[in-house]
């Protein structure tokens, strides 16, 4: 998995590190955990190729986790427990919730899988006219002018 370092201290962290930030997708969480410190995990993924080619394939998987967990939030919402004069609320001796569904986060993701459709559209326009060789060859005869003063 992971290409052997030079010291033995870190040939043991490695792998914790690697499955903590696996777990956690946090670089610092994982550096903690494997008592060590971020400068590791950013110095290997420097120098170590093996390394940053499983950190990418880690990044990807933790893309792909966050982005399953996104579009579970947006179908099925988030439940959240109603309270009433800071008691749990029941109804026929049940607890109550309700179900709160993320707008924002739907709207991101409509984005992300249907650009053509959702994305923000913009345009520029611009009036008049600009004569970008009358203007390039006034500069250059300024800089000209300032050349024969200086040589002068």
């Amino acid at each position: 998995m992971l290409s052997g370092p030079t010291k033995k201290k870190t040939a043991l962290r490695v792998p914790v590190f690697a499955e903590n930030y696996a777990r956690t997708g946090n670089v610092s969480a994982a550096a903690k955990a494997a008592g060590t410190s971020p400068w590791m995990h950013y110095h290997r993924l420097k120098n170590d190729p093996v390394y940053r080619e499983w950190f990418e394939q880690a990044q990807a998987q933790i893309g792909q986790e966050l982005e399953d967990l996104a579009i579970d939030r947006v179908r099925n919402g988030v439940k959240r427990q109603l309270f009433w004069r800071d008691k749990p609320r029941r109804q026929r001796g049940r607890l109550v919730y309700e179900t709160i569904y993320d707008s924002a986060l739907h709207a991101l993701l409509l984005r992300r899988f249907k650009p053509a459709a959702y994305r923000e559209h913009t345009t520029i326009e611009h009036t008049g006219s600009v004569d970008l060789v009358q203007r390039l060859e006034q500069a250059r005869a300024r800089l000209l002018a300032l050349k024969r003063e200086k040589d002068g």
